[in-house]
């Protein structure tokens, strides 16, 4: 019965925790707290993990953070396939943005692996496909990725804003385009399309994703300025 508040205990420990073994150790209690918790509350830690990965993203130590953040979620998801698996909706989204997050600036450096995913993209990848990650999953929660990614492409992170546009990308291409034709997701497919367009919001890799962004979602065509009218002479 208190399998719940223990639950948000060993949270807590593994956020404030500075070694990562130690984070490893309480992300595997973690998980078998997991599988005795109720759904009510491990739907609310999920949540509550979800907001502060998008609201720690502009901290100092936002790349540590957060893998530890992705690292938690894939760990329920390995401890308590189960009960993750009926709690989706408050996990699958950030996961499927999350395969999508740039390299860090040190991973960049990193010879002959500029093509390959980070470490905190790679996490991800590993939670979404554990935990039945898939184009119909996807489709399943689409309102509440477009609802996520309006989160990220109105905030202030410039790599969540990439991760964003990739996602945005992603979904236009699943099922063969189907679901950007979708009436209760275009118009909203459209939006952030033309939100991420402007030229006063930065993103990581704009310069290559833009071109991949338009394809998708072109942008509407610039009207052409009218002729100023000719006066007639007078007579």
């Amino acid at each position: 019965p208190h399998a719940g508040k223990l639950l948000s205990v060993a949270t807590r420990a593994i956020l404030e925790e500075r070694s990562a073994a130690a984070r490893r150790a309480y992300a595997s209690a973690a998980a078998q707290l997991a599988r005795l918790a109720k759904p009510e509350p491990l739907g609310d830690l999920l949540r509550s993990l979800t907001q502060r990965y998008v609201l720690t993203a502009v901290t100092t130590n936002e790349q540590e953070e957060r893998l530890t953040l992705a690292s938690l979620v894939r760990e329920l998801g390995r401890g308590a396939p189960d009960a993750m698996g009926g709690l989706r909706a408050d996990w699958l989204p950030l996961a499927f943005i999350g395969r999508h997050e740039p390299r860090w600036e040190a991973e960049r450096q990193e010879a002959g692996k500029q093509h390959e995913a980070g470490a905190l993209a790679s996490v991800w990848e590993e939670a979404y496909d554990e935990g039945g990650g898939n184009a119909g999953a996807a489709a399943s929660h689409l309102q509440e990725l477009l609802a996520l990614l309006r989160t990220m492409v109105d905030g202030q992170s410039w790599a969540l804003r990439r991760a964003a546009a990739a996602a945005l990308i992603d979904l236009a291409n699943l099922s063969s385009g189907a679901l950007k034709k979708r009436p209760d997701a275009a118009s909203q497919f459209e939006l952030l399309a033309a939100s991420l367009r402007e030229s006063s919001r930065r993103w990581d890799d704009k310069e290559a994703l833009l071109p991949k962004l338009n394809a998708c979602f072109p942008p509407p065509p610039t009207p052409h300025a009218a002729p100023p009218p000719t006066e007639s002479a007078d007579m």
